[in-house]
Parts: structure tokens; C-alpha cells; sequence
């Protein structure tokens, strides 16, 4: 959360959250989905290094290091309906951030070589779910301004950690081309573009919500190029 202070009985207990929930608490994914846990944990004023800050949340840190490296196609299967049945959306980016292991390891080669067939070998329509994961103009446009009105931070920083989808639909060519453009052109005015400040909506027209800049629009300076991800949806 923005701004959020934290101390070192915050921190035990975000871990601790995070595990319970299944999250990947390798210092490897941990820096990319939580990077100001992660920054703040290894602050010499809280506990100096991830390590010490699983372990004073009682977890084993080397246990937490292995990534599990053993899946076979049916533990695959199993746990994708299993999360499926759970409510996960499992074409989110953040669930496969999260669940680094299980994507990687149906995305191999060995097993399914996607998470497209990894999801339709688990019986899954992987088509219907992504037609609710496509990122028209209009449908970003209409987002970052719900998310203005909900009070949420625009940042480009806060955004590619928290949104990924939209962060990194808005910065396609054939949208936008970068995030500053798509705020703009949603007529949202924020406070700072290179980090994880507040939004305000200014004044929205008809035209404003259906507008679109040009093509290859610069990233600015303080926004990072598109990361890669490891496979293939």
C-alpha cells in the first residue's frame, strides 16, 4: 500500500499472509510482487536481510528458497481445477506471478508447453476466460478512471505491480503506447507519473473517452520497458 510504515510485527504478519495464501516467497518473485515488503524486511532497521525476516515469521527459509522443481501432468491438472474451483483467475497475471511454480512447471516443455493447454487439458475454456481479459481502448480507458474514482494511486509504479493487465495493455502500440498517454487521454491528471502517486479525473468528454493517441507514443522517462514474461498464456 502507498505510504504504508511499516514495522517489523507488519512485516511478520504480511509474510505470514502471504504464505498462508500460497504466495512464492523466493527473494527472486518476492522482489517483483512485493518489492516494498521486500526492500523494508532487509532494512537494517528492521531485520537486515529476507532471511531473517522469514525466519522471525517462523518459516523455513531454505524450504521457501526451492522452487518445487517435481510436477508431474496429473499434480498440474489437479491443482489448476483446484484453483479454478477456488475463484482464482487464471489468466491474471498476478496469479501466475504468484504461482510461479505450477505456471512454469505446465508451461515446460516436458508437460504441456503452455498454460493455454495446461488450462484445457484440465478441462477448462481457456477462450471464454480470455475473452474477458481483452483490453479494448474504451475498456482501459473506462478503468483507470473507476480506479481514479476509487481513490487508487495511478503511478506507473504502483500500477505495473498491482495492475499489470491494464499497465501493460495501456502500453501497447496499437492503444496507447504508454501509460502516460492512456491517463491522459482518460482525462485523469496525476500528481506523479514515476511513482505511486494520487490521481484526480479532470474534465471527461465523450470524445476524451474514446480518444486514442498515435502510435509508438514515447515511454517517459521514469517508465520502464516492457518486461518479459517466461511463456506463453
Amino acid at each position: 500500500m502507498p505510504g504504508r510504515v511499516w514495522t517489523k510485527e507488519k512485516l511478520i504478519a504480511e509474510i505470514k499472509r502471504l504464505h498462508a495464501e500460497g504466495a512464492d516467497l523466493s527473494p527472486t518473485a518476492i522482489q517483483k510482487t512485493h518489492s516494498a515488503l521486500f526492500s523494508s524486511a532487509r532494512s537494517g532497521s528492521h531485520f537486515g536481510s529476507w532471511r531473517d525476516a522469514i525466519e522471525a515469521a517462523g518459516l523455513d527459509y531454505d524450504d521457501l528458497k526451492r522452487v518445487k522443481q517435481r510436477w508431474s501432468r496429473e499434480e498440474i491438472l489437479l491443482r489448476i481445477r483446484e484453483m479454478h474451483t477456488q475463484g482464482h483467475d487464471l489468466l491474471d497475471p498476478k496469479f501466475k506471478i504468484k504461482n510461479r511454480s505450477l505456471y512454469l512447471a505446465a508451461c515446460a516443455h516436458r508437460y504441456f508447453g503452455s498454460w493455454r493447454r495446461a488450462v484445457e487439458a484440465a478441462g477448462l475454456d481457456h477462450e471464454t476466460m480470455r475473452e474477458g481479459h481483452i483490453w479494448t481502448r474504451t475498456r482501459i480507458l473506462r478503468t483507470i478512471q473507476q480506479l481514479s474514482q476509487e481513490n487508487k494511486p495511478l503511478g506507473w509504479a504502483y500500477i505495473e505491480e498491482h495492475e499489470p493487465g491494464i499497465y501493460r495493455a495501456a502500453r501497447r502500440k496499437e492503444n496507447f503506447g504508454s501509460w502516460a498517454a492512456a491517463l491522459q487521454a482518460a482525462g485523469v491528471e496525476n500528481t506523479s507519473l514515476r511513482g505511486r502517486g494520487t490521481s484526480v479525473i479532470t474534465g471527461i468528454t465523450p470524445t476524451m473517452m474514446m480518444s486514442a493517441h498515435e502510435d509508438g507514443a514515447e515511454v517517459p522517462a521514469g517508465e520502464p520497458p516492457d518486461a518479459k514474461f517466461e511463456c506463453k498464456a
